[in-house]
C-alpha cells in the first residue's frame, strides 16, 4: 500500500492541526510496525478533527486493506479522492485492491490507464510490470517497461530487473539486483519490496 505523511509547511499550525498531524504520524508508525488495530485507534482523532483529510483517509484505507476489509478500504480511498481529487496514493491503492482481490485483468487495465495519466511514474510502471509478469501476459508491453540497460533515479529499475529474473527462475541473480538497490536507496525500497512480495514472483512456489 502506498502511504505517505507530509505535514503542511509554511502555514501557521493551529492546535487542532498539530494534534491531527501527531495522530497521523503515530498511526503511520504503528502501521509500519503492523500494529493495525492500534493504528486505527490512534488515527481516529485526525479524522474527527477533519473528516476530509485525504492523508488520514488514505492511511485508514491502507490499514483496513492490511486487515483485509477491502470494501471499507475502498470507501476510504474514494473519500480521499473526493476530498483531494487526483490524490496519487489513493489512486494507486485503488488499483492495488483490484490485484489483492485477484481481479487481474481489471488491475492491469487500471494501472495501464494510470500510467498514461502519470507518465514516467516509475512506481506505476513497476506495479504494472509485476502484474503482467504474474499473469504471463502482453510480452510486448512487458518489453516496453523499463526498456533501458541503465538504472533510473528510483529503486524501480533494480526491482523490475529482479522481478524479471525471478520470473525466469534466476533467484540468485535477482537477489544481486535487490542487494544493490538496498545499498543505494536504503529505506526508500520499502514500497518496491512490498509490491514484489505481494506479487509472489519471489516465492519459491511461483
Amino acid at each position: 500500500m502506498l502511504v505517505f505523511f507530509a505535514p503542511t509547511e509554511h502555514l501557521p499550525a493551529t492546535p487542532s492541526a498539530m494534534s491531527s498531524d501527531a495522530a497521523i504520524k503515530t498511526a503511520m508508525t504503528e502501521f509500519n510496525d503492523k500494529e493495525y488495530d492500534a493504528a486505527l485507534h490512534d488515527l481516529a482523532p485526525a479524522l474527527e478533527a477533519n473528516p476530509q483529510n485525504a492523508e488520514a483517509l488514505n492511511l485508514k484505507g491502507a490499514i483496513l486493506t492490511k486487515k483485509k476489509d477491502y470494501d471499507t478500504a475502498l470507501v476510504c480511498y474514494n473519500q480521499a479522492l473526493k476530498a483531494s481529487p487526483g490524490y496519487f496514493p489513493a489512486r494507486y491503492n485503488i488499483g492495488a485492491l483490484l490485484a489483492l482481490r485477484k481481479q487481474w485483468d481489471a488491475a492491469i487495465d487500471y494501472y495501464r490507464n494510470l500510467l498514461i495519466e502519470e507518465t514516467n511514474n516509475e512506481l506505476v510502471e513497476y506495479k504494472l510490470l509485476l502484474l503482467l509478469l504474474h499473469q504471463n501476459t502482453d510480452p510486448e508491453l512487458q518489453a516496453k517497461l523499463f526498456a533501458t540497460d541503465l538504472p533510473t533515479n528510483t529503486p524501480a529499475w533494480y526491482f523490475a530487473t529482479a522481478a524479471r529474473c525471478y520470473k525466469k527462475g534466476e533467484a540468485a541473480e535477482a537477489t544481486k539486483y535487490l542487494e544493490v538497490a538496498k545499498n543505494i536507496y536504503g529505506d526508500k525500497v520499502g514500497i518496491f519490496q512490498e509490491e514484489l512480495d505481494e506479487s509472489g514472483l519471489n516465492s519459491p512456489q511461483h
